[in-house]
């Protein structure tokens, strides 16, 4: 049989069978949600229709695929498919009782997408995130003019005086919190407390240190087998950024003009006549297709991987060019091939750009389960299982985890329901990351300005902050939260219990304020308690338990 190498998306044929056209059959061979050649799985999408059996075939060996997601009116079929490798050919048969369907009708379907491997060190990994001017006042002798006093209010992006010292000196605080990852947020020099907005990528603000310090910092992170991964806000500049000054300077006359996204000339700030992140004239965003830009930017990824980063954020925008950061995967990966590189842009964890992301769309419906109660159960389950069913299974167990967002402010929910939340990020797949001082349960921040860290014991939320410690430890104990298992098993709308099974570990969250008897289906065995060591027995294949209001439940299959 002739092979062709097929990258239209939509099955050139005109049959029809028992209903199905062809633009009701969707599979696509250079796109990793459907061919995923790194763990032998292959997708197909079908419009919904009467009971219908897919095979696929390599080398005309046929294996079944199962249903396993549907959404709206189109249903997913997966099978695992040993001998699908880069290069594999395959096609696939659709039976209805009106007969069989062939697919492609001539030829095979040829995989393009590149073997996907992430780096296995950051699997399931706990991320402490700090930007250094609100965590720790390590060196007085650094500290800027007008910073505010320690444990003030916050107001606009004036400092507090937190350095690269203060970090190492409360390296024995992180440690004891049991996280894994220290994401250090912007340390560029720039005119702000955050450092988001930098006038320069090759110069670690002086409020903050030197390279002396930084250098003595991850030792220090390193020595503790902790790691530490870098935010660097390639996605735009602040205004006081050369190239972006030589623009208002010289107008259409400047080199650099090409270096931004501008929408107009004359360029100015109000309105801005430049596309901006956050939609805020202090963030001009950088043109990443611009090749000068983005040899300039890898150029300073390579100078900061020489102090021992062991990744980077990327980011910050939502949508950053596919092809530089295609580019920057192929140049840092080949000389650094353990190297995690995690980013803003959901989109490019496609095998050839990030191992990993933010997905603000989980942030979202965390906030809106957890904190503003303003979705069902089951609206939250299902948002949970299209977040992870969607993602390539090698990102599952990468993507950050977070709630409080710099951008807006820390996430302030019902004391009562704090546990319930970070239960769930706790046991979820993915990496949870916690912004510095949540732990303890700090609320005073605005816009880009966190607030400065409560080290006085008596101004902590002891209680929460013993909490995380437990659930922290109680994951890092079961190495089953660290996989990519996760099985919906239970999602009452009336009494706002929620249950899934994490691969023999089974968590159940109540949120409501009553007590609630609920029996959810399970392994028959004996489960205990990791928390209380109770145990509870599941009779034909059925769990009966009762559990109290607005509290959790960690079961782990023992026999």
């Amino acid at each position: 049989m002739k092979r062709v190498n097929i990258t239209i998306l939509f099955l050139l044929i005109s049959l029809f069978l028992n209903g199905l056209t062809l633009n009701d059959v969707y599979h696509s061979p250079n796109n990793i949600f459907y061919v995923n050649p790194s763990i032998h799985e292959v997708k197909v999408r079908l419009k919904q229709s009467s009971p219908t059996q897919i095979h696929v075939y390599v080398d005309t060996i046929p294996i079944a695929m199962s249903s396993v997601f549907r959404e709206d009116s189109y249903e997913y079929y997966a099978a695992t498919v040993p001998g699908i490798n880069v290069g594999a050919s395959y096609y696939f048969t659709v039976t209805t009782d009106q007969g069989t369907l062939r697919i492609p009708q001539i030829g095979e379907f040829t995989a393009t997408v590149p073997a996907f491997t992430t780096p296995s060190w950051a699997h399931g990994k706990i991320y402490y995130s700090i930007i250094p001017d609100g965590f720790s006042n390590g060196d007085p002798t650094n500290d800027p003019e007008d910073k505010r006093s320690w444990g003030s209010e916050p107001h606009q992006w004036q400092p507090y005086g937190g350095d690269l010292v203060g970090i190492r000196n409360k390296i024995a605080y992180i440690e004891s919190l049991g996280v894994d990852i220290i994401l250090l947020e912007p340390i560029f020099i720039a005119e702000s407390n955050h450092k988001f907005n930098p006038r320069d990528y090759a110069l670690i603000d002086p409020h903050l240190g030197d390279t002396i310090a930084l250098k003595n910092l991850i030792n220090e992170i390193h020595r503790r087998s902790m790691k530490i991964v870098c935010t660097m806000p390639f996605s735009h500049t602040g205004m006081e950024f050369p190239t972006f000054e030589d623009i208002e300077k010289n107008q259409a006359e400047s080199k650099y003009l090409d270096w931004y996204r501008i929408t107009a000339l004359p360029i100015r700030k109000s309105p801005p006549t430049y596309e901006c992140w956050l939609d805020d004239p202090e963030f001009p965003k950088l043109n990443l297709s611009n090749a000068q830009v983005a040899n300039y930017l890898l150029g300073y990824l390579e100078y900061w991987k020489h102090f021992g980063f062991d990744g980077f954020f990327i980011g910050e925008d939502s949508i950053l060019d596919p092809t530089f950061i295609q580019t920057l995967r192929t140049n840092l990966k080949l000389r650094y091939p353990d190297i995690l590189l995690t980013g803003s842009d959901r989109r490019l964890v496609s095998g050839s750009g990030l191992d990993g992301c933010y997905n603000r769309k989980l942030t979202d419906l965390l906030t809106a389960y957890f904190i503003n109660r303003s979705i069902p159960t089951s609206e939250f389950d299902r948002g949970v299982r299209k977040i992870l069913f969607f993602n390539p299974q090698q990102v599952n167990n990468i993507n950050l985890i977070r709630v409080s967002d710099y951008t807006t402010r820390r996430f302030c929910p019902n004391p009562a329901l704090q546990a319930n939340l970070y239960v769930f990020m706790l046991t979820m797949p993915g990496s949870p990351t916690i912004l510095f001082g949540d732990e303890v349960g700090m609320t005073r921040s605005i816009w880009l300005n966190c607030g400065s860290f409560p080290w006085n014991e008596s101004d902590q939320n002891r209680t929460l902050l013993e909490t995380i410690r437990r659930l922290i430890k109680i994951r890092k104990e079961h190495p089953e939260f660290s996989s990519t298992a996760f099985y919906s098993l239970y999602a009452d709308d009336i009494h706002q219990v929620y249950a899934y099974d994490r691969g023999g570990i089974i968590v159940i969250i109540n949120s409501s304020d009553k007590e609630t008897f609920i029996e959810l289906p399970a392994w028959s065995g004996v489960y205990g308690d990791v928390i209380t060591g109770e145990k509870k027995t599941a009779y034909n294949q059925r769990l009966r338990l009762t559990i109290g209001p607005q509290t959790y439940q960690i079961l782990k299959r023992e026999f």
